[in-house]
């Protein structure tokens, strides 16, 4: 039996060398790998590619994470305009239904009333605001003059009749508010 034990030793392969240690040659020998330390220049010239590298993808999160939150906002603004023909039109619905005589119609009016509250909670939940109307000084960034007046009850440069109310979001103006100013 021990000549079969040292057959088998004989016929087992023996565990290659560690790859890094070796290196082929064109004759297909193996031959003993020195190791090579990079020069401090390579490092540190690849330590500064790493970081450009890395400054590049924040640079690119960044942007990318704000032209994200520009499109959101420019998605609401843009709905918010599309809308606001239907919030004049109720507007103007509240207004006619003022002179309401009968109680079929004060039901009538009352519901549109409840329907302008729901639409102004929507728009306040998207962070969009009416533009101070009567009574507020005249702002050129928000108010857009149909008609000056004189009138010397009133304080000079105010607005005294909105013809048509304007919106904001943020610092942003969707729709300047049509006003009449005294002067």
């Amino acid at each position: 039996m021990s000549d079969r034990k040292e057959k088998q030793k004989k016929h087992e392969p023996t565990p290659p060398e560690p790859a890094e240690t070796l290196e082929m040659t064109g004759n297909g020998e193996r031959e003993q790998e020195a190791e090579e330390k990079l020069p401090e220049d390579e490092l540190r010239e690849l330590n500064d590619r790493y970081l450009r590298v890395c400054a590049d993808f924040d640079n690119f999160r960044r942007r990318t994470r704000q032209d994200r939150a520009a499109g959101y906002e420019e998605g609401i603004i843009d709905t918010v305009r599309a809308l606001l023909p239907v919030v004049d039109s109720i507007d103007g619905a509240i207004k006619a239904a003022a002179d309401c005589a009968t109680g079929e119609t004060r039901e009538y009016a009352e519901g549109v009333v409840l329907i302008a509250q729901q639409l102004e909670e929507v728009l306040n939940k998207l962070g969009v605001t009416e533009i101070d109307g009567e009574g507020s000084e005249f702002n050129p960034n928000v108010h857009q003059v149909v008609i000056h007046g004189q009138d010397e009850d009133q304080p000079e440069n105010h607005v005294v009749e909105v013809y048509q109310k304007g919106y904001r979001k943020g610092d942003r103006v969707i729709r300047h508010s049509m006003v009449r100013v005294v002067n």
